[in-house]
């Protein structure tokens, strides 16, 4: 995400607090900024909250659903059968084993 520098403090501080790298990139993304920050309040929790079931709501929608694309054109969609889903990906799986 961030190339972040630690100060050798900085190190020692979230080792004994439990705040990794990743953890200090997702509170830079998610936080509120403030005068030398960033701090993650209840609302920008909600906030991401809110939009992660969301998405999840919309992924679910889409179980079953295919895309067939050819040369990055969208050729046509549509829900498959749990038949056809089989074949697709063993047909994908085969393909993978043979190259």
């Amino acid at each position: 995400m961030t190339d972040l520098v630690l100060t050798n403090h900085a190190s020692v501080r979230m080792a004994q607090r439990g705040v990794s790298i990743p953890d200090a990139e997702l509170i830079m993304l998610i936080g509120t900024e403030v005068s030398d920050g960033y701090l993650v309040r209840t609302q920008d929790f909600q906030h991401i909250e809110m939009q992660l079931n969301q998405l999840r709501d919309r992924v679910r929608r889409l179980q079953g659903k295919r895309l067939v694309v050819r040369e990055g054109r969208i050729v046509t969609a549509y829900r498959t059968t749990r038949r056809n889903q089989c074949l697709l990906l063993q047909y994908a799986q085969d393909r993978d084993l043979s190259e």
